[in-house]
């Protein structure tokens, strides 16, 4: 694999920062370029450092078995740590993930004195969480507080979904803003690297990081919003946790995980009485992106983040749910799509036995009925799943081989390219 030099492009009141992946063997479906374009106020933060396209191009050169050429400059930090951090990949997911050789053209840390404190943003639990406890009144040090975050458009929502993504961005911002915090639109490819190659919910971790990576000159430090706290850290761990994206640091950018520290309902319990979250919560598996609600309340992630607030007595007062739970009945709705994998069950149950016991036997049953919808899901003949897709069942929104990508953009590169090797 080759990773060409990065460029800058400025078309249209925004800016392209794009690189080359040339892979050794044609591979179907992979994406010639990788690119991150954001407004033209951030294009002075873009830097031709090759950082970023190394950790988007690291999971396709260890998934092919490929060695990395880097025509470009690459942080001395982050280059040490590559070698154990390719270790603890290939000891976690040794089927797909295999470890590889990495030539340097150039070593050098950016020039530049970043100042920003950044995070990623998707108005989830997790992500607010962290803005949460980085507030100046959760945290004393200015150096830790955030600055900006990152709403990334080609991640939760795809492209060709821009009109939902615009609706939450100008929600986003106008909050935000309030609290002094700076929302930044970034839309990128990266994830058509590992796109129907691999299980993208094991490996998104580098590509993640790279958002932040992508403006070297803004962030001093970036914040990774955990998924998973240290009790279930101790048995799935993939490509993202507190031990493995400090591996992923520069030596001008700080990358920390936060969040692994409280369970999913202890972070909903510490933003509950936030203003800020009651209005701007999205944590929909099957959004509709109404024009003041973008959480279907119907969904796994749904019922499951609706039922700790239930049982707070906070649940009225986020306004983004379509139909929150109002009786203890409803929880029932957590059976309709419940999974057996996701262990977030056992973390309600506390919760409940502290604040409401009377929606105890609801959670159970609810747990029982969820057990018996799953394993006859699961057992269903492909015939029978393929005649209830006209009805909406077992189809993903990024089912198409180019569902991360933007036409126009692609087409912009290669027109570049072109000229470039003329």
């Amino acid at each position: 694999m080759i990773i060409h030099q990065p460029e800058i492009i400025n078309k249209d009141g925004k800016a392209i920062l794009w690189s080359k992946i040339e892979l050794s063997k044609k591979r179907d479906n992979f994406p010639d370029y990788v690119w991150y374009r954001v407004p033209e106020q951030y294009a002075a933060y873009l830097h031709p450092q090759s950082d970023a396209f190394l950790l988007s191009g690291l999971l396709a050169a260890m998934h092919f078995r490929e060695d990395i050429q880097v025509r470009g400059t690459i942080s001395p930090y982050l280059a040490y740590h590559l070698h154990e951090y390719q270790f603890l990949l290939n000891f976690r997911l040794p089927e797909i993930l295999q470890p590889v050789s990495i030539q340097y053209e150039h070593l050098a840390p950016i020039e530049e004195n970043p100042m920003g404190v950044g995070t990623l943003f998707s108005g989830g639990v997790d992500s607010l969480f962290t803005i949460w406890k980085h507030l100046p009144k959760n945290q004393s040090d200015p150096n830790y507080q955030v600055s900006h975050g990152i709403f990334i458009r080609g991640f939760d929502i795809l492209h060709s979904e821009n009109a939902d993504y615009q609706q939450l961005f100008g929600q986003y911002t106008k909050q935000v803003s309030k609290i002094g915090i700076d929302l930044i639109e970034l839309e990128t490819n990266m994830l058509s690297i590992g796109h129907q190659r691999m299980d993208l919910s094991k490996v998104y971790g580098p590509l993640i990081v790279s958002a932040g990576l992508s403006l070297p000159t803004l962030f001093q430090r970036f914040y990774i919003p955990s998924s998973a706290d240290y009790h279930m850290l101790q048995h799935t761990a993939y490509t993202t946790d507190p031990i493995v994206d400090g591996f992923l640091s520069s030596d001008t950018m700080d990358i920390i995980h936060h969040g692994s520290t409280h369970t999913r309902v202890e972070k909903v319990e510490e933003i509950a009485n936030w203003a800020l979250a009651q209005k701007l919560l999205w944590v929909c598996l099957d959004a509709k992106f109404e024009e003041k609600t973008w959480n279907c309340s119907r969904c796994e992630k749904c019922v499951r983040t609706m039922i700790p607030l239930y049982a707070l007595g906070k649940l009225n007062r986020y306004k983004t749910f379509e139909k929150p739970i109002s009786k203890n009945w409803e929880i029932l709705w957590y059976a309709r799509k419940f999974n057996k994998h996701y262990n977030y069950a056992g973390e309600i149950f506390p919760l409940l036995k502290q604040k409401k016991t009377d929606a105890i036997i609801w959670l159970y049953l609810s747990i029982i009925l969820g057990h018996i919808r799953h394993s006859i899901v699961k057992y269903l003949p492909k015939v029978i799943k393929h005649w209830l897709r006209p009805y909406g069942y077992f189809i993903t929104r990024n089912e198409a081989v180019d569902a991360y990508e933007l036409l126009e953009i692609t087409q912009l590169l290669q027109e570049r390219d072109d000229h470039l090797s003329s």
